[in-house]
C-alpha cells in the first residue's frame, strides 16, 4: 500500500512539471534565465528521484569503443528555396536541429555533430537530470509532428567545466545519445567552425522554435532568421559593456534598430555561418541577451570555435562527417566508429523501418 501511495505521488509531481511552460531567451540576463529554469526544474524534487535511480554512467564513455564509420558531410541544407528574414524553414531544411524535451514538453535546442552528440547551451541542461530530458530529430512542426521523427534518450551530459553561471562564460555542453542515430540524406549534423575565424561582418543564420516576438508563445514550426554577426568591440560598446562579453562569446543582431533576433524558446540552438563547400558550420549557440531584438542589445551566443578540441575529445566513439573542401567535392572519411543499424522512431516512440531513409544513406 505504501509503494501505491509512493507511485501516485511520483505521477502527480510529474504531471505537474509537464505543464511547466519555460522562457528562457526573453530574460534580460542569466540570472534571470536561470531563475526561468529552476522553475522548470523543480531540482529538489529531481535530487530525490536521481537517489533513487542511481547514477548512470556508461563504460564506453571513459573508454570509447573503435568503429566503422562510412563516409559522409556535414552542413549541407536540404532545400530548393531559400527563406529568409524570419519566416518557417522548408521541413528538414535544416537536417541537424534538435529539440530537448522535458517530461515531453520543448523546452530548449541543440546541434546534431555527429551520429551520438548533440550540443547546446549549458544552462539548458545544468541542474536538470539527463534522464528525464529526451531529444528529437527531424522535427518541424510541433503540433503535427513528421512521421519521421527520432526520438532518443540521453545517456550522459557533459558540461563544459569552466562554464560560469554568472555570466554564462563557456556556455556549452554536450549530450550523448543512449543509442546512435542514423545519418543520411534527411539527417547529418552540422559542420564544426574554423578555429581561427571571428566570422565578424559575416552574415549567419539563426533557428530555432523560438517566440515570433518578446513575450509570445514559442512557435509551432522551426523558424530562421538572418542577423550580422559583430566584432568583439562593436558587441562590447552595446548596452552589455566590456564586462560581461569574454572572448568566448560572440554577438549577432542589428544594434542600432533591431528587429531580428533569436528569442525565447531559442536556448541552446544553432547560430549558422556558409563554410567552404556551401556547408554551414556552427559559428554560435543560443546563449542569452537583453529581450529580443531591442536596439543596442544583439544576441549573445557561445563561440564554439573556442572549444573544438573539448568537443574532439569528448566525442571520440562517434561517427562524424567531413566538411566539404569546395562545392561539389565530396567529402573524405573521418575516423572512428560503427554504424549500428537504426531505426525512425514514431512520436509514440514505436519503431517503424523506412525504406526510403535506408536508400538514401546508400549514398552517402
Amino acid at each position: 500500500m505504501c509503494n501505491f501511495h509512493l507511485l501516485l505521488i511520483l505521477a502527480t509531481a510529474l504531471g505537474d512539471l509537464a505543464c511547466a511552460t519555460p522562457s528562457l531567451r526573453s530574460a534580460s540576463d542569466p540570472e534571470k534565465i536561470l531563475n526561468n529554469l529552476a522553475q522548470l526544474r523543480q531540482s529538489s524534487f529531481l535530487d530525490w528521484i536521481q537517489s533513487i535511480l542511481g547514477p548512470e554512467v556508461p563504460a564506453e564513455w571513459s573508454s570509447p569503443a573503435k568503429r566503422e564509420c562510412a563516409e559522409c558531410s556535414c552542413g549541407n541544407i536540404n532545400t530548393r528555396h531559400r527563406i529568409v528574414g524570419g519566416q518557417e524553414t522548408e521541413v528538414h531544411e535544416y537536417p541537424w536541429m534538435i529539440m530537448l524535451m522535458w517530461f515531453g514538453n520543448f523546452y530548449c535546442g541543440a546541434s546534431l555533430v555527429n551520429d551520438q552528440y548533440a550540443l547546446t547551451a549549458a544552462h539548458c541542461v545544468n541542474g536538470f537530470y539527463h534522464r528525464l530530458i529526451t531529444v528529437r530529430l527531424l522535427e518541424h512542426n510541433r503540433q503535427d509532428s513528421h512521421v519521421k521523427i527520432v526520438d532518443r534518450r540521453v545517456s550522459r551530459v557533459l558540461i563544459h567545466p569552466k562554464y560560469s553561471t554568472r555570466n554564462f562564460d563557456s556556455d556549452i555542453a554536450l549530450i550523448r545519445f543512449n543509442e546512435p542515430v542514423r545519418l543520411g540524406i534527411d539527417m547529418h549534423p552540422v559542420c564544426m567552425p574554423t578555429p581561427s575565424e571571428n566570422y565578424a561582418g559575416q552574415t549567419a543564420v539563426v533557428t530555432g522554435w523560438g517566440a515570433l516576438s518578446e513575450g509570445g508563445p514559442i512557435s509551432d514550426t522551426l523558424q530562421e532568421v538572418e542577423v550580422p554577426i559583430l566584432s568583439q568591440e562593436e558587441c562590447r560598446n552595446s548596452n552589455y559593456g566590456e564586462s560581461k562579453i569574454t572572448d568566448n562569446m560572440i554577438c549577432a543582431g542589428y544594434v542600432e534598430q533591431g528587429g531580428k533576433d533569436s528569442c525565447q524558446g531559442d536556448s541552446g540552438g544553432p547560430m549558422h555561418v556558409l563554410g567552404s563547400g556551401d556547408a554551414y558550420q556552427l559559428a554560435g549557440i543560443v546563449s542569452w541577451g537583453e529581450g529580443c531584438a531591442k536596439p543596442n542589445a544583439p544576441g549573445v551566443y557561445t563561440r564554439v570555435g573556442s572549444f573544438n578540441d573539448w568537443i574532439a575529445e569528448n566525442t571520440r566513439d562517434a561517427c562524424s562527417c567531413a566538411q566539404p573542401e569546395a562545392a561539389g567535392e565530396p567529402a573524405s572519411p573521418m575516423e572512428t566508429t560503427e554504424q549500428g543499424d537504426q531505426e525512425n522512431t514514431t512520436a509514440n516512440g514505436a519503431a517503424e523501418a523506412d525504406p526510403e531513409v535506408e536508400e538514401a544513406n546508400k549514398l552517402i
